[in-house]
């Protein structure tokens, strides 16, 4: 009789909880946000940098990734 479970550990990863596969959780990115609209210009930049790697939801990931290249390209005051 075969076995349906999956063979590995892997094999489950994209069921696991995105803070154990060291993605930001939803609590994380709230606060991020909040932080990143009260930060300094200066600052923005280097925090985006920070938590993009972080960020599993492709849609936010984008999101942030355009909001960094604004900031980098000098076309954003935030």
């Amino acid at each position: 009789m075969p076995d349906d479970d999956p063979a590995s550990p892997a094999c489950l990863a994209h069921e696991a909880e995105d803070a154990y596969m060291g993605f930001a959780t939803r609590e994380e990115i709230v606060r991020f946000l909040v932080e990143l609209d009260r930060a300094p210009a200066a600052a923005k930049a280097h925090m985006l940098r920070k938590m993009l790697p972080k960020i599993r939801d492709e849609l936010l990931h984008e999101q942030l990734k355009s909001r960094l290249s604004a900031i980098e390209s000098g076309k954003s005051n935030t």
